[in-house]
């Protein structure tokens, strides 16, 4: 009985060996003065259109749109997307817009879908609007430095990339569970993006920050081609691929400004995500396990008794131990607060259990909460019933 955890623990500890040492070796350059010397001067950087879809107050919203306008590149414009001008962000865009008139700025108020997905909705509006030969679509809560669209767009230019995504980084937690949900980001999630990566060589698009070659694009059927899918980001990436299109990297991570998450709000974000997965891919979900030691020990200690309680406790240490180095490399900003110090070993244990329980709910459930609605998701996270729209109690991202 007690090979049966064993084994599956071997090859957890050996993967989540290998996903700390890679995000180690691509972490994220918080100083990169240096680096912009070695920007090919030579280029001809295309103008870029940046899309930001937004809905409602993200954590420092201005600070995060105000390192868009502070790029280091020559020609771009910025694109927002609203459901009505009743939204609160209107007032910081248009405040944060008038201090940077060097800058095109456009906002759009789309109105909102139901049957479609509602990123790729305004997304779509965006599309029609703007100028860029280039497209880098960037969430509301990322925060970017200066030379993040250069080095994007270097990739572009360089390797001939028409999709270049962006591993993230979960940072600026003043709650246990916003620090739960940017440890989460920064460990699962870039992780395995990294790892997939460079040494699988699989993409797995996240659509916190994807730059797009248009013209590629528009052979798909632009934006709406995916206006019918949950989990557009994962399916550009995979289109994009099998049309013979080339989906890239170069670790340039972005910022994802998370402050007040709740255990709720985790609870549900997590869930969802958990469910979009298992549509998209359900072998890869199953085998997500693998990356929650703390609860195979915890079920070879159910079933195989008091052998197992040294086991779990050398377990649990291993695993706070990778999640700890990854905090350090990962979030320079987190590490600053003595409170996430003191916190990181209980934050652990409880949102791998957290986690546990978010793996369950594909198995029972393919309802969505998606933005103020619930979406009954298929394969591929395909749209089978539009969502039922409903005042909810608590803002979704």
């Amino acid at each position: 009985m007690k090979i049966a955890f064993i084994i599956p623990l071997i090859i957890s500890g050996f993967y989540l060996v290998l996903m700390t040492f890679m995000t180690v070796i691509h972490r994220p350059r918080r100083s990169r003065g240096a680096r912009k010397s070695n920007h090919n001067q030579d280029f001809r950087y295309p103008p870029v259109s940046i899309l930001k879809p937004i809905r409602g107050l993200e954590d420092e919203l201005e600070a995060n749109l105000e390192s868009f306008y502070r790029l280091d590149y020559p020609v771009y414009e910025i694109l927002f997307a609203i459901d009505d001008w009743q939204d609160k962000a209107v007032e910081i865009i248009r405040r944060v817009s008038e201090k940077y008139p060097h800058v095109r700025t456009s906002i759009l108020a789309t109105g909102h879908n139901s049957a479609e997905n509602p990123k790729i909705h305004k997304l779509d509006f965006m599309e029609k609007q703007c100028y860029g030969r280039l497209l880098w679509v960037a969430d509301a809560n990322v925060r970017v430095e200066a030379d993040t669209l250069k080095c994007l767009v270097e990739e572009y230019l360089k390797k001939g990339a028409r999709v270049i995504f962006s591993p993230i980084m979960g940072t600026s937690s003043r709650t246990f569970a916003s620090l739960m949900e940017n440890t989460s980001l920064n460990f699962f999630t870039s992780g395995n993006v990294i790892t997939l990566w460079k040494l699988f060589s699989i993409p797995i698009v996240v659509g916190k920050s994807m730059l797009l070659d248009r013209l590629a694009l528009k052979t798909l059927g632009g934006f709406r081609y995916f206006k019918n899918y949950l989990a557009e980001d994962y399916l550009i990436g995979k289109s994009f691929q099998q049309s013979g299109f080339r989906v890239s990297t170069n670790c340039t991570w972005v910022a994802n400004i998370s402050q007040r998450a709740s255990l709720k709000s985790f609870y549900r974000r997590m869930a969802r995500w958990a469910r979009l997965r298992y549509q998209l891919n359900r072998p890869a979900y199953l085998s997500e396990i693998l990356l929650n030691p703390l609860i195979l020990s915890l079920s070879g200690l159910a079933l195989s008794g008091a052998g197992f309680w040294k086991l779990l406790g050398l377990v649990v240490s291993g695993k706070v131990f990778l999640e700890y180095i990854n905090f350090l490399v990962v979030d320079v900003l987190d590490r600053s607060r003595l409170t996430n110090h003191l916190l990181f070993p209980f934050m652990v244990v409880v949102k791998d259990i957290i986690l546990f329980v978010v793996y369950l709910t594909p198995f029972f459930s393919t309802t969505v909460e998606w933005r103020g609605g619930r979406i009954k998701v298929g394969r591929n996270s395909l749209i089978c019933h539009p969502a039922r729209y409903e005042k909810l109690a608590y803002e979704e991202a």
